[in-house]
């Protein structure tokens, strides 16, 4: 046992927790088959963001925790729209501890520093994951690559409102869904931070409901954020139903990603619903909605790639920080987002470092967390 700032921490069990989620991110990391953009520096803007959240976040949960408890904050997140969602509350903690990596790569602390911080933050995350899941489990992989965390009061609704696919919708939805995730990437900086599938919910023997959640659409935290504002809905779902048959694999990442065999699930796709939370309750949109969104994108786009192509590169890597950090603090509160906003001087000064520099950037992946000979991407407490 150690004791620090008044937590009495027992080092063994949270080693146990460091090792388990530093197994099951290096498997996620070896399975990734994203490409890295070129023209966006992507590690750059994750090193800058994961080193300022492991340097900042615990204090922000002790403020947190003066008005609230992470199981209040996870209730607040069963429902569709929710900035806690099951994507938000995974990158909370993995990026705190590959923050952590990267820092203790530079030589800034050693695997002991924080011990008491360390353990603030995941017996947080433990808390809020258990009561956002409901189903005893910390994270997809763990429950069979599944995640229901939808109340049943939502998912009947979303039921009521299917309705059976033909040709022409089935056409609407692809193109719906090629254009949000294109555009939400691009809003979130190259990272996929603004999409959160969830399922599958048992409808009967041959049907199953899979819930993609679209949130944040007009990137509130954002400095980019008046560029978008033409968006007729802050947030939307698609709500589709498959025969679980249909499929060799049929599994949810701990990222909150669907991931099928085979890979291309719309074919399958027996009904959908398309829904909002913009007015706080789940409303039924009808398909039509889906046209107009896909219009507007194609409107604000081009801004938005013109704001960042005219973006200096140290600018370009503030920028991309952005959707990392307000992500994870807005699990805590839009208070938080904001005092975030601004970086840690310890966090920044290790910038020149990497900033032209790509491997050096990506060492985190290359040398610590997929280092040859090791099991677990997260070292331990020494």
């Amino acid at each position: 046992m150690q004791e620090d700032r008044g937590r009495v921490v027992d080092t063994e069990r949270l080693n146990q927790l460091i090792w388990s989620m530093g197994l099951k991110f290096r498997a996620a990391l070896v399975q990734e088959t994203a490409p890295v953009p070129d023209w966006f520096p992507v590690q750059q803007a994750l090193t800058l963001a994961a080193t300022h959240i492991f340097l900042t976040l615990p204090d922000a949960i002790r403020r947190t925790l003066q008005h609230t408890t992470a199981e209040q904050l996870a209730q607040r997140g069963k429902r569709l729209g929710a900035t806690v969602s099951p994507l938000t509350i995974w990158a909370f903690a993995y990026s705190f501890l590959v923050g952590r990596e990267i820092l203790i790569d530079f030589g800034v602390i050693t695997p002991r520093t924080g011990t008491a911080d360390i353990d603030l933050v995941l017996d947080f995350w433990r808390r809020l994951s258990f009561t956002h899941r409901g189903d005893g489990h910390l994270d997809n992989s763990e429950a069979a690559a599944t995640n229901v965390f939808l109340p049943a009061t939502i998912t009947h609704g979303i039921y009521d409102a299917l309705l059976p696919i033909d040709p022409s919708i089935r056409r609407r939805v692809e193109q719906f869904l090629t254009t949000t995730d294109e555009y939400l990437l691009l809003l979130n900086g190259e990272t996929r931070l603004g999409i959160a599938d969830s399922g599958p919910y048992p409808l009967n023997v041959e049907r199953v409901l899979v819930v993609r959640d679209l949130f944040d659409l007009k990137g509130m935290f954002y400095p980019w954020r008046d560029l978008v504002t033409d968006l007729p809905l802050h947030t939307c779902s698609l709500a589709f139903t498959f025969d679980p048959e249909d499929f060799h694999t049929f599994e949810f990442s701990d990222q909150s990603a669907l991931r099928t065999n085979p890979t291309t699930y719309t074919a399958a796709i027996r009904e959908i619903a398309f829904l909002s939370n913009d007015s706080g309750s789940p409303q039924v949109l009808p398909f039509t909605e889906m046209d107009w969104l896909i219009r507007a994108i194609a409107k604000v786009r081009p801004r938005l790639e013109d704001w960042f192509n005219r973006q200096p590169r140290r600018q370009r890597i503030l920028a991309g920080a952005v959707p990392w950090i307000a992500r994870a603090f807005a699990v805590l509160s839009t208070d938080e987002v904001t005092r975030a906003s601004e970086l840690s001087p310890q966090a920044l000064a290790l910038l020149p470092h990497y900033e032209e520099d790509d491997p050096h950037a990506a060492r985190w992946m290359t040398h610590r967390c997929l280092a040859p000979g090791t099991l677990s991407a997260f070292v331990s407490l020494s």
